[in-house]
C-alpha cells in the first residue's frame, strides 16, 4: 500500500516535471529557431516586411457642416409716411396674406397737400383751356387778315388794269391826264394795302405760332400738376401698411398712437417684421475639397436637436461660381420644404451632403506613404521584389488615406517601408497580422 503511494506520487511528480519543461523549453525552442531564421534572412541580405492590400474606398464622399435655418422670404417692414399709428390689426405670431392690412397711419399734413395739389391741377386745366381759346381767336385773325390779303390784291389787280386802260386814253386825248393820273394813283394805293395785308397776314402767323407755344406750355403744366397729384396720392396710399407676401409677423414694436418717422434710417423704428416660412433656405460655405461635387438639384439631409428621430431632406438650389478666397470655401444654398412649419427660422441644423465619385478610389493604411522630393509613393510587392509606385492622394484621414490613382486592389503595398529599401529590391513579406480587438479597446481608451 505504502509502495504504491510512492509509485503514485512518483508519477505526479514527473508529470509536473514534464510539464513545465514542455511549457518553458519548447516556447524558448521554438523563438531560437524564429530568431535563426531571421538572422539567416538578415544575413542572406533580404528584409522582412509586412503588407497590406489595397481596397476599394467608399464610392461617395459625405460632409457634414453646421448651418442656420433662415426663412425664404424676410422684411423688415417701415413706414413710407410721416404720422401717427392710428391702427395696429395684427401682432406676433399672426399668419398674413399678400397684401392684407396690417395698420393705417394718420397724416392730416399729406391730406392737405393732396387738396393743394388738386387745386393746382384745376387752376392749370382752366389756364390750359384759356390758351386753347386764345389760339382760336388768333387762328381767325389769321383767316380774316389772309382775306383781307386777298381782296386788296383783287383790287390791285383792278386798279392795275383801270390805270393802264386810261393811260392809253390819255396818250389819244380821250381823256384828261388828270383823270389818268387819279387812276395810276389810285393803283399805287392799292400797292401800298397789299403790302399792308401782307404784313398784317405775317404778324397774324406769328401770333398763331405764339398762342400755340402758349398751349404747349399750359398742356405740360397739366400734365405736371396731374403728376404731382398722382405722387401725393401715392404718397397717401401708404396710410395703409399692406403685407408685401404672405408669411408670419415675426415682431411688431409699434402701437396705436405712436409717432411713425418715414424711411428706414437707424433712427427710425420698424413697423412689423414678416417671415414666408412654409419653405426655408439654408446657407452653407463648402470646403474645396468637396465643392466639385456640389450641383443644383442634390439632395441634402438637415438634423436638428428638437427632433433627433426625424431627417429633413433639402435640395441644393444655389451654387456660387466660384471660390471665398480668404476661406477657400463655396457659398451654396439650400432649401427644404417645411408646409408642416416643423422647422423655424434661426433654428441651427447640422447638414449633410453626399458627393459621388466619378472614378473608383483605394484606401490604404498611412502609414505605407512615402514621401519623396518627386511627390507621394508607396512600395508594392511585385513578386519578389520592391517596387516605388507614385500615387496622387484624394482624402488624407491620417491613419487611413484614399488613393485617387497610382495602385490598384489587390496590390501589396508595404507597411512602414525601410528607409534604405531600394526599388527593385527583392524582400520577404508576410501579411500584416491584425491588431485583436482588445488591443483595439485598449488603444482606444
Amino acid at each position: 500500500m505504502r509502495g504504491g503511494k510512492l509509485v503514485l506520487f512518483g508519477i505526479v511528480f514527473l508529470a509536473i516535471i514534464g510539464t513545465l519543461f514542455a511549457t518553458g523549453l519548447i516556447p524558448r525552442l521554438m523563438r531560437e529557431q524564429t530568431l535563426d531564421a531571421s538572422h539567416k534572412k538578415a544575413l542572406s541580405g533580404v528584409p522582412n516586411v509586412y503588407y497590406v492590400e489595397a481596397q476599394a474606398a467608399p464610392q461617395t464622399e459625405n460632409l457634414t457642416l453646421p448651418g442656420n435655418i433662415g426663412a425664404i422670404q424676410y422684411a423688415t417692414i417701415y413706414a413710407r409716411v410721416d404720422g401717427y399709428l392710428k391702427r395696429r390689426l395684427v401682432d406676433i405670431g399672426a399668419r398674413v396674406h399678400e397684401g392684407q392690412l396690417l395698420a393705417t397711419v394718420d397724416t392730416p399734413e399729406l391730406d392737405e397737400e393732396l387738396k393743394q395739389a388738386q387745386a393746382d391741377q384745376a387752376e392749370a386745366e382752366a389756364a390750359f383751356e384759356q390758351a386753347k381759346a386764345s389760339l382760336k381767336e388768333t387762328i381767325a385773325t389769321e383767316l380774316k387778315a389772309e382775306a383781307d390779303l386777298s381782296r386788296t390784291k383783287t383790287n390791285l389787280d383792278y386798279s392795275h388794269v383801270t390805270a393802264a386802260r386810261w393811260d392809253n386814253l390819255a396818250q389819244r386825248g380821250a381823256v384828261s391826264l388828270q383823270s389818268r393820273d387819279e387812276k395810276i394813283r389810285a393803283y399805287n394805293a392799292e400797292q401800298a394795302n397789299v403790302t399792308a395785308s401782307g404784313a398784317e397776314v405775317k404778324a397774324a402767323k406769328s401770333q398763331v405760332e405764339a398762342s400755340r407755344a402758349q398751349v404747349e406750355v399750359a398742356r405740360a403744366q397739366v400734365v405736371a400738376k396731374k403728376a404731382n397729384v398722382a405722387k401725393v396720392a401715392a404718397k397717401k396710399a401708404f396710410q395703409q401698411v399692406v403685407a408685401p407676401f404672405s408669411g408670419v409677423i415675426t415682431y411688431r414694436k409699434v402701437d396705436a398712437g405712436d409717432l411713425i418717422s418715414s424711411g428706414s434710417t437707424s433712427n427710425n423704428h420698424e413697423l412689423f417684421q414678416l417671415a414666408k416660412i412654409d419653405r426655408l433656405r439654408i446657407y452653407i460655405n463648402v470646403p474645396q475639397t468637396f465643392a466639385r461635387y456640389l450641383k443644383t438639384g442634390f439632395p441634402a439631409e438637415l438634423q436638428v436637436s428638437e427632433y433627433p428621430e426625424r431627417k429633413f431632406i433639402g435640395t441644393i438650389t444655389n451654387v456660387a461660381g466660384g471660390l471665398d478666397p480668404n476661406s477657400r470655401t463655396m457659398q451654396t444654398e439650400i432649401q427644404i420644404d417645411n408646409r408642416d412649419e416643423a422647422l423655424m427660422p434661426g433654428m441651427y441644423a447640422q447638414v449633410t451632403m453626399i458627393g459621388k465619385r466619378t472614378a473608383p478610389w483605394l484606401k490604404i493604411p498611412g502609414t505605407t506613404l512615402v514621401t519623396k522630393d518627386q511627390g507621394q509613393f508607396v512600395a508594392i510587392i511585385d513578386g519578389e521584389n520592391a517596387r516605388f509606385k507614385a500615387v496622387q492622394i484624394g482624402r488624407d484621414f491620417g491613419d487611413e488615406v484614399e488613393i485617387v490613382s497610382g495602385v490598384k486592389p489587390g496590390d501589396k503595398i508595404i507597411v512602414n517601408p525601410p528607409v534604405d529599401l531600394i526599388d527593385g529590391e527583392k524582400v520577404a513579406g508576410q501579411p500584416m497580422p491584425s491588431v485583436p480587438d482588445d488591443s483595439k479597446k485598449a488603444a482606444a481608451k
